[in-house]
Parts: C-alpha cells; sequence; structure tokens
C-alpha cells in the first residue's frame, strides 16, 4: 500500500485485483510495529483477527460476493467504550472495512496526553514533538502517516477536525442524528475521517441512517455520497470568514496566505465568495464548552469517585470544571446554542456554505499541553466549537503549512443534513490542490522520540 493512496484508491485497487486485502493489512500491521507505537497511534491491535477477516474479504471477493467499496480496506477506529461493537461501526464491518484496532483519543474524551503516565501519547507525523490534536488523535496520525486509508472519530467541541486539522488530513463531523451514536451526548458525533473528502463520502454512507436505539438518530435517506461529488460547485454562495478577530495574538504569519489561496481554488471551481461574519461566535464557543464539561463529568461521575487515582491531571481538572457550573448554567447553554442555531439557519439562507480556517494555529507542542493556562488561550484559536454547538455538518480539509512546518487547515461548514454539498465543496478544492497528496517524511524524526515501553 502506497502511503499516499487514499482509502478510495485503495478501494479502487481492490476491486481491481492490484491488490489483496491480506497484503493491505499485512503492511498495516508491520508499520503499526514500527511506526505506529512512536507515534502513540493505537490504543490497542487485533492483529490476527483483522488478518482473518482481510483473507475472509479477499476469499469473497474471489467467490463474487462483493460488499461494496470498502470491502477489504483496513480502517482504525477510535477508541471509545464498545467501539467495535458500534453501531456506525458494525454498519462499516458489514460493508467489508477491517478494523485494525481502536486507535488512540484524549483520556475520556476530555483529558490530555500525560507523557508521565503509561497510556500513548498521540504525536504529529509531521513533528513527533507535537501534539497529534484530539479527540481522535490516532486516527489522523495513522492516515496522516499511511499506516490506514480512512477511519473512524468521534467529535464534541473538535475530536474530528482537529487532529485532522494538525495532521493535514480530512475529518468530517456529520449533522447530529446522521450518524447513530446511542451512547452521546448532546454535541458529539460519530464521523469519518480519511486522506480526501472522497473517503469520507464512502465511509459516511456506509456509516448514516437511521437506528432506534438513538433517541437523536434522524429517519432520513442516507444518499451515496460519493455519486454527488461533481468536481466543481458552480453558483455555490460560499460565506467566508477569517475569525482572525478570535486569538489573533497566536495566528499563524502564513494563514491569511494559505487561507486566500484556498479560497481562490474554491472560486476557480465556480463558488460565488461572499464576505459574512459568523454570528455569536465567542458565545457559541463557550456555549459548547461548558456543555462538553456538564456531559463528561454526568457521565464519568460514578467512576471519579470510584477510580480517582486512575485518571490524569489534565482530566482531572476538566472535570472538575463541570462540577462548578449548575443546572441553570447548563440550561443557559442550551439556549444559546439554540440561538445560535437560529442566527447560523437565517445566515445559511443568504449563502449556501461557510468556509473558515478550521484553526488559525498549527499543532502545539506536546510538552506545552500541561503548561499552565496554555490550553485556554490556545483554544481561543481553535474554531471547531461553534459548529459543534450549532450542529451543522462540517468538514476540514487541509491548506497548506504554517511557518514551523505544520498543517493548516479550513472547515467547510452547510446547513444541516446536506453533507452532500460540503463534501462536494471538499472535492472540488481537492481536485484542484495538492495539500492532502502530501505524506510526512519521518526518518530520523521518530528516532527523537523514546519507544514506548
Amino acid at each position: 500500500m502506497s502511503e499516499t493512496m487514499s482509502l478510495a484508491e485503495t478501494a479502487r485497487a481492490l476491486r481491481a485485483g492490484t491488490v489483496t486485502s491480506l497484503d493491505l493489512v499485512g503492511v498495516a500491521l508491520e508499520g503499526a510495529a514500527r511506526i505506529g507505537r512512536r507515534l502513540g497511534t493505537y490504543a490497542a491491535l487485533r492483529d490476527d483477527e483483522a488478518l482473518a477477516e482481510a483473507e475472509r474479504a479477499d476469499a469473497e471477493r474471489a467467490s463474487g460476493l462483493d460488499r461494496g467499496p470498502l470491502h477489504g480496506v483496513p480502517i482504525g477506529v477510535r477508541d471509545f467504550p464498545g467501539a467495535l461493537d458500534d453501531v456506525a461501526v458494525g454498519r462499516l464491518r458489514a460493508a467489508g472495512a477491517v478494523p485494525l484496532g481502536t486507535t488512540t483519543a484524549m483520556e475520556f474524551t476530555i483529558g490530555l496526553p500525560d507523557p508521565g503516565r503509561e497510556t500513548p501519547v498521540p504525536r504529529n507525523p509531521w513533528d513527533p514533538a507535537a501534539w497529534a490534536g484530539g479527540a481522535s488523535s490516532g486516527t489522523a496520525n495513522g492516515i496522516a502517516a499511511g499506516l490506514f486509508p480512512g477511519g473512524v472519530g468521534a467529535d464534541a467541541a473538535g475530536g474530528i477536525r482537529m487532529p485532522a486539522a494538525f495532521c493535514g488530513v480530512t475529518g468530517l463531523r456529520p449533522t447530529r442524528g446522521r450518524v447513530p451514536n446511542p451512547a452521546s451526548g448532546a454535541v458529539e458525533h460519530l464521523g469519518p475521517m480519511g486522506r480526501t473528502s472522497e473517503d469520507c463520502a464512502l465511509l459516511l454512507t456506509a456509516m448514516a441512517g437511521y437506528h432506534p436505539a438513538d433517541a437523536r438518530c434522524a429517519d432520513r435517506p442516507v444518499p451515496e455520497y460519493a455519486a454527488a461529488l461533481s468536481g466543481h460547485v458552480e453558483g455555490v454562495r460560499i460565506g467566508v470568514d477569517p475569525l482572525l478577530r478570535l486569538g489573533a495574538d497566536l495566528a499563524d504569519r502564513s494563514l491569511p496566505l494559505r487561507f486566500g489561496s484556498a479560497l481562490d481554488v474554491l472560486a476557480a471551481a465556480g463558488a460565488v465568495i461572499v464576505d459574512v461574519e459568523l454570528p455569536f461566535a465567542r458565545e457559541l464557543y463557550a456555549a459548547d464548552m461548558l456543555t462538553l464539561a456538564a456531559e463528561a463529568l454526568a457521565h464519568f461521575a460514578p467512576d471519579l469517585t470510584s477510580r480517582w487515582e486512575e485518571f490524569g491531571t489534565t482530566g482531572r481538572t476538566a472535570f472538575a470544571t463541570g462540577a462548578f457550573y449548575t443546572a441553570a448554567d447548563y440550561v443557559r447553554a442550551q439556549a444559546v446554542r439554540r440561538t445560535g442555531q437560529q442566527a447560523v439557519n437565517a445566515l445559511l439562507e443568504r449563502v449556501d456554505l461557510v468556509v473558515t480556517p478550521t484553526a488559525t494555529v498549527t499543532a502545539p507542542r506536546v510538552d506545552r499541553l500541561d503548561s499552565p493556562g496554555f490550553m485556554a488561550v490556545f483554544g481561543s484559536a481553535v474554531h471547531t466549537p461553534y459548529w459543534s454547538a450549532v450542529g451543522n455538518p462540517t468538514l476540514s480539509v487541509p491548506i497548506g503549512f504554517g511557518d514551523d512546518g505544520l498543517p493548516l487547515a479550513m472547515q467547510i461548514s452547510g446547513r444541516p443534513f446536506d453533507e452532500a454539498l460540503v463534501l462536494r465543496a471538499g472535492d472540488a478544492y481537492q481536485r484542484r490542490a495538492e495539500w492532502h497528496h502530501q505524506v510526512p517524511d519521518m526518518r530520523g524524526k521518530l528516532a527523537r522520540i523514546p519507544a514506548p515501553v
């Protein structure tokens, strides 16, 4: 498997018979041992099971059974309770995808990496001294490093889009209710991650659809998303907000040039570019973070009392923050979210899509994450929580590199359940740009990172 091969290209190679699933899984497991451990990609591998499933996929294709484009494709699945038995992941497996294992996530979705603990520290393939982003850290760094072509993430404040942006890959947080996620709270979504928008389209088609176990799941038809990728966005009105008024002191100096160039590409693909200002930007950021902290505390309260010592320092701090919010605070946050949703819906009557930077910064160094107050300041330059608060579908795609050589990205957001147009815009951009084909050269870099014991 080529390190630059996308999930869609891998799927086409399998169907053409130029590669086997067993070959792909074998190479992926070898990469897991050689690179994945130092990058902190995996929480757990399932070597024997993955090889057996790959062998079965090859035999099924040889016998004429075709489960679709994902048949035999290896994937990574973000670690969460019951991940491999999850409804959406089960749909991917029924479509023939082969999970290599579970990939690393932020501790209990909220705690930052702690090099002093036994859990893997997810590092950035472009610079292993930098963070991969969270919460779907291992899925993003595994795709960027070429360890697997696509996978599953979860996003409550940017858990798909932040690591996708920091690692230079593509990730989609769908509309809440598009993909079933029975155990989630108000703002968390499961979604696809890959090298390209086409990858995300193929994964989303398999993952999406109504399931009665999730009360928030929408009973709506699921399009063949990849079929809607036309390569252009002729006449699509795209509202643009650079968001440089937020976290301006931290903004990477290369961002205006990279972001402007990306907008030029969308215009060349037929889009009409319109300046807009996102309504209630600061308020919705705060509402999403309050909601996440309060729901995380509610979910993990029994464990906090019985297993306090098992939580890392930043996880304890985050949960403790949730304890300071009152029920009235939570109710007000939901009111802010509803007001924001109405304002965004009004904005999306004037434009078809909204484009902003995913973050105005690149990935921070791992050794800065636990600096007092760092994340509170750094968070102001990460613009993913806004769209989690309102629930609209949002795609992050790479747009080049910052001054430090680490990836930058933009996010494309649309109307509820209009993932098809969001993905079409991302695909139109990526057919004319090359950033998603870039692969980090990790020779020499990983040697400077201590191997896990």
